[in-house]
């Protein structure tokens, strides 16, 4: 059965509460709005990622490829 969002103030919109657990979306999570050309909404769950995990993770790749390389 189709559930019905209304735009507010500023152009926000407020998802039922069932549609967020289906979706398994909670507060605070990203989503990605994408317009198609026929003008439909698309609303797309993101993962956030945190810059410094990511760095750290990164520069244990690196050190991972430079002892292959060098066989250690």
């Amino acid at each position: 059965m189709p559930e019905f969002v209304q735009v507010g103030k500023n152009g926000q919109i407020t998802l039922p509460a069932s549609t967020l657990q289906k979706a398994k979306i909670k507060e605070g999570d990203l989503l990605e709005a994408v317009v198609d050309t026929d003008g439909t909404i698309l609303l797309l769950p993101k993962l956030a990622l945190d810059r410094t995990k990511a760095e750290n993770y990164q520069l244990k790749d690196i050190d991972w490829a430079v002892k292959q390389k060098d066989g250690t």
